[in-house]
């Protein structure tokens, strides 16, 4: 049987509630939605850390940061013991794949990734910051997108700078838009593959990251967007200490009239990073490829967008964790949506599952084939840690995500326990109430045994 082509796209900063949404009249992602009618659609899918470049290490090798070493975003030393974990990319290499990447590139490993294999395309940020140097353009934004916010490094306070929530609009020419240069690179590919070996392509955009530089024609198709009614409100019995995260220290001193603009930014990004992804559809269409191709999409976490009274990820709240998967199988025309929650730690085991392909190197998930074949009631925990952004160690926090329940553990501050079957948003704190003591003594052991398999250096 022919090899499928192996088609992986991220975006970044997108939340799970974004696909099949309506806003304005209009479907945020019309070419997701349609792809999600013939694919199976997780829509408990979780990331296993709210950060870059942990969760996008985490989804390329499905082993947990802390077992993998790297939790923050800017880490001094690669912890050598990433020379053992084997990423996707090179299962698809060893079993005959022409292997490309197109996009930023966030996977952190001693050897690097672009080292590991021959791709036959690797373009990054670094490509487009030399367009960028040449055009006068800001890659990561300017001095008025940024916000002093306190940070804990280890055991001190310090000042570091991050990307507010500020809205503006890229006046350029559109080819030098960042996503668009991935993109246009992506199709010159595919357009001149002639497909004699199966072609694996990872594709990252970066939409809808911060800042939100956004094409106005976008921004504008969603002027007047609905809010979900926990912006700017903090959850009733919050942990004391939260207040002092930086998604909390993001997100102060805004009105309901600024998180509908930013809403607006963030729902034109979404909707052109769908528009991208139509193209690339459209072309393994007109090349004949399509049913004989796998077509991965997911985004490394989500971003609260004011709810919770917060910024950015970096917490464990659902509008931070909970992120997009859709997979189309080859040749497939099902559609299923699956209710259960699974992880990004599953989608290694579940692709080398699918392409037959022997799994030589542990990884902390596992294979969603033998439930999918299943009609049963199907209980899972899912598991997500956050150590912390930039420079050190920083903010702890833990979870365990089941059917029904959250428990989030945080070694210097209370824990958090929520209903998500009553309690969609997180707006109760349950975790004191005498009812619930034995099941959240019930997850807390289960996250401890996690943790410890994890190599987690955090004990509860």
């Amino acid at each position: 049987m022919e090899k499928p082509n192996v088609i992986f796209i991220t975006t970044d900063h997108q939340r799970a509630d974004t696909l099949g949404m309506i806003q304005c009249g209009k479907e945020v992602t019309p070419n997701l939605n349609k792809l999600s009618e013939e694919s199976i659609n997780f829509k408990r899918a979780y990331t296993s850390c709210p950060l870059c470049v942990p969760a996008r290490t985490s989804l390329a090798t499905g082993v947990f940061p802390t077992k993998t070493g790297v939790v923050i975003n800017e880490l001094k030393n690669i912890p050598e013991k990433t020379r053992e974990l084997k990423t996707i990319h090179e299962y698809l290499y060893e079993d005959g794949y022409e292997v490309n990447h197109f996009g930023m590139q966030h996977i952190t490993l001693i050897p690097a990734l672009e080292k590991r294999i021959d791709f036959k395309n690797f373009l990054t940020d670094n490509d487009y910051e030399s367009l960028c140097k040449k055009e006068n353009i800001p890659i990561f934004g300017v001095e008025k997108d940024k916000i002093i916010v306190n940070e804990l490094h280890l055991d001190r306070i310090e000042e570091k700078k991050y990307t507010g929530s500020r809205v503006s609009y890229f006046t350029r020419d559109e080819k030098l838009f960042r996503d668009r240069f991935y993109l246009d690179n992506t199709l010159k590919y595919l357009k001149n593959e002639d497909f004699i070996k199966p072609v694996a392509l990872f594709l990252n955009i970066w939409a809808p990251h911060p800042p939100f530089n956004v094409i106005r024609e976008y921004s504008d198709r969603f002027k007047n967007p609905i809010l979900p009614e926990n912006i700017n409100t903090p959850s009733q019995d919050e942990p004391p200490k939260r207040r002092e995260g930086i998604a909390a220290q993001l997100s102060e001193n805004h009105d309901l009239e600024h998180w509908k603009n930013v809403w607006s930014a963030y729902l034109g990004l979404t909707n052109y990073a769908d528009k991208l992804i139509g193209e690339v559809i459209d072309i393994l269409k007109e090349k004949g490829q399509y049913e004989n191709t796998i077509i991965v999409f997911t985004a490394d976490h989500g971003d609260h967008l004011g709810q919770h009274k917060m910024f950015q990820k970096m917490e464990m709240y659902e509008q931070a964790i909970n992120v997009p998967f859709i997979m189309k199988l080859p040749n497939s025309k099902e559609k299923r949506s699956v209710l259960f929650p699974v992880s990004h730690l599953d989608i290694v085991p579940t692709l080398l599952d699918i392409l037959n392909i022997k799994k030589t190197n542990t990884t902390c998930g596992e294979s969603l084939l033998k439930y999918l074949e299943s009609n049963l009631n199907i209980q899972r925990d899912v598991y997500t840690q956050y150590s912390g952004n930039q420079v050190a160690i920083g903010d702890i926090r833990r979870s365990i995500t089941t059917n029904n329940y959250k428990y989030i553990y945080d070694p210097k501050d209370e824990d958090e326990f929520f209903n998500l079957k009553t309690d969609e948003l997180e707006m109760l704190n349950i975790a004191k109430n005498n009812e619930i003591q034995e099941k959240k003594a019930v997850l807390k052991n289960k996250l401890k045994n996690f943790l410890i398999e994890a190599e987690d250096w955090i004990k509860i």
